[in-house]
């Protein structure tokens, strides 16, 4: 089997694209930034849907995993997202959970994309396509290990302002994921699940973000203290946008998920790998 991963180089498409590897599947990186370690790569840009129509047909995979980032234009998103589905190979498309934003108290469940955020257009494509070629949207949580992620920035915030910092209130909650039980996900995702499926790549439905702040604290060398950041403050270090993402409180559901395609994440909680784990410089 060969599989085409756009975003192979990032974050979570460097863990995707290892454990495929992995797994005995033959993997290509699409990437508009060059040649991609330890993979045959094949130019493709996300801002240019014919270039990805070029990438497919070159390299003919029999699934394509889309790990890369939205364009932020959503005309050339949906065009890009057309390209992909139009190679007639099962597409799996990692999303995000931010977009959904405050759920509320109880877990929200893989239900299909409501509303007209650009994130919900584009899951809404992807899987209107189901009836013609398998289609598989994945929802991470705020995902972490290996020492990077959002936990790697909330421990600079600790660095540099001597305390750990979370952006908004006390009770904020974040649903978690550990970038290695992801990939274990995208490959379940590959082989076993139904088209048209929405999925959700949560490990912990609602961590308490003053905690891992605290944490985050801890890794940098302090006592575990944290405070929050007003979000205000936050958005004119990190931009608007970005701040009000952080201070979103949300618990997300993976129940069906796991029931669905036998996932069971096995990596230390987030709190743990700052603590003890990935985080701690050795």
């Amino acid at each position: 089997m060969k599989a085409a991963v756009i975003g192979a180089s990032g974050y979570i498409g460097t863990a995707v694209a290892e454990r495929l590897t992995g797994a005995g599947y033959e993997v290509v990186a699409v990437s508009r930034r060059g040649t991609v370690a330890d993979y045959p790569t094949v130019p493709g840009d996300l801002t240019r849907p014919e270039t990805l129509r070029s990438a497919l047909a070159a390299v003919r995979p029999d699934v394509v995993v889309h790990a890369g980032n939205p364009s932020g234009d959503l005309d050339v998103d949906l065009a890009s997202t057309a390209a992909l589905l139009d190679h007639g190979v099962p597409l799996i498309y990692i999303s995000g959970i931010w977009w959904l934003g405050a759920v509320g108290e109880t877990p929200f469940t893989e239900d299909p994309p409501g509303g007209d955020t650009p994130r919900a257009q584009i899951e809404r494509a992807v899987l209107a396509a189901a009836d013609r070629v398998r289609t598989v949207v994945i929802r991470p949580g705020v995902v972490y290990g290996r020492g990077g992620g959002i936990p790697a920035e909330m421990v600079g915030w600790a660095r540099k302002y001597g305390v750990g910092r979370y952006v908004g209130d006390p009770g904020t909650r974040w649903p978690t994921v550990q970038v290695d039980d992801l990939a274990d996900l995208v490959l379940l995702a590959i082989e076993r699940a139904r088209s048209g499926a929405v999925l959700h790549g949560v490990s912990d439905e609602a961590v308490e973000v003053s905690a891992i702040a605290a944490a985050a604290d801890l890794a940098a060398g302090g006592t575990g203290r944290a405070e929050a950041w007003p979000v205000a403050s936050a958005a004119e270090a990190l931009g608007e946008q970005y701040a009000r993402w952080l201070a979103l409180d949300q618990a997300i559901s993976s129940t069906r998920t796991r029931a669905e395609l036998g996932w069971r994440p096995s990596r230390p909680a987030i709190v743990e790998d700052l603590t003890g784990g990935s985080y701690v410089r050795r």
